[in-house]
């Protein structure tokens, strides 16, 4: 029970830091950069994703995904320093390409994650009554987070109607249709794993 109450709170306060943080910078009259959206969207969907893959006990899934963070973000830091932030310093196509590049790479991860999730797969970070919970309030926290963080980048880095607006609402689209199928999938199929704390 103490696994599936520390992923119950530890999403909680993913899912309300930034609306709580949105309203003291309101009272405060504080403006909110177009970074802070851009970067509290990378930042809570990469969290939400890997918190996920520990709740599925991937943990070389896990491993790589976060290599792969580390230097895609050393990379693109070393990209934007360079290049784009001095020839395209005011231009909003840097956060438009920088946020829609993000979301490909979660539907990818999203994808290789549940397709090489095998039958028999061995769980032992939760029970099975506890992760059916889990399950359920991770696709809650993922459509709040969605359409909470959606909604501000479609203000503030998306606001023209251009093909960029489209293509994020699309993948973001994409990616909550994945991610509501297999957590659906694997709710009804629930069998298919095995449980190691109900065999205790």
């Amino acid at each position: 029970m103490g696994n599936l109450i520390f992923n119950i709170i530890a999403t909680t306060i993913l899912a309300l830091i930034r609306p709580i943080g949105d309203k003291l910078r309101e009272k405060a009259g504080g403006e909110i950069d177009k970074s802070i959206d851009f970067q509290s969207y990378i930042f809570s969907f990469t969290t939400i994703e890997l918190w996920l893959s520990m709740v599925f006990c991937r943990s070389k899934l896990n491993f790589y995904f976060f290599c792969f963070l580390l230097i895609a973000s050393f990379f693109y830091n070393a990209f934007t320093e360079d290049f784009l932030k001095n020839k395209y310093a005011d231009d909003p196509r840097l956060y438009k390409i920088s946020t829609i590049s993000v979301q490909a790479i979660l539907i990818i991860y999203q994808l290789i994650f549940f397709v090489t999730l095998e039958d028999g797969h061995f769980i032992d970070s939760l029970y099975k009554r506890e992760f059916q919970i889990a399950m359920i309030w991770y696709v809650v926290v993922i459509l709040w987070l969605s359409y909470y963080l959606s909604n501000k980048l479609l203000i503030r880095i998306f606001e023209d109607k251009d093909i960029y607006r489209k293509i994020f609402i699309t993948l973001q689209i994409v990616f909550i249709i994945i991610f509501i199928a297999f957590t659906i999938y694997n709710y009804i199929n629930i069998n298919r794993f095995d449980f190691y704390l109900d065999r205790m």
